[in-house]
């Protein structure tokens, strides 16, 4: 998904509301898979400065997608999450994604697919103990190893 074509073809397809603005739909995108996040986390993640990431948080709650709320964890914080509104964008944009992994895996069998996802979540885990957390960084997705050849904490994103 770092192709800069196929974004704006997701984009387009699913009718996002804010069709020039790639940052607004990065930021949306990574509160796809974090639910919600404190603006700096995600600055990092979608390439971006921090001093930005408000520019572009008020983009998307005057287009009604996001919303502000106090950091349940440190009250002094805030995190952003998607509204009802920006839920229904998301649920478009998922779907547009997903396409295509349908065509690409409709022959394959449960265990196939099954063992693929396994085997993405043990690479990207491996990926990111070996160079230094950066996909967990990157991605907002903590991802660790667990006792034996198991992994804890699945990522939904795996197969999206």
């Amino acid at each position: 998904m770092n192709s800069t074509t196929l974004r704006e073809s997701v984009m387009k397809q699913s009718d996002f509301p804010l069709p020039d603005d790639m940052p607004a739909f990065l930021l949306v995108n990574q509160l796809i898979y974090r639910k919600t996040a404190r603006p700096t986390e995600v600055a990092d993640a979608i390439g971006t400065g921090r001093s930005n990431i408000s520019k572009i948080v008020r983009r998307l709650e005057a287009a009604g997608l996001v919303g502000r709320m106090p950091d349940p964890e440190d009250g002094r914080q805030s995190v952003i999450g998607l509204t009802e509104e920006g839920q229904e964008v998301a649920k478009r944009i998922v779907g547009v994604s997903s396409g295509g992994y349908e065509a690409i895996f409709y022959d394959w069998s449960d265990a196939e697919f099954d063992q693929l996802e396994q085997l993405v979540v043990r690479l990207v885990a491996d990926i990111d103990e070996r160079l230094d957390h950066v996909v967990e960084r990157s991605a907002g997705v903590r991802i660790r190893r667990a006792a034996g050849a198991e992994f804890a904490d699945s990522v939904e994103a795996a197969a999206g």
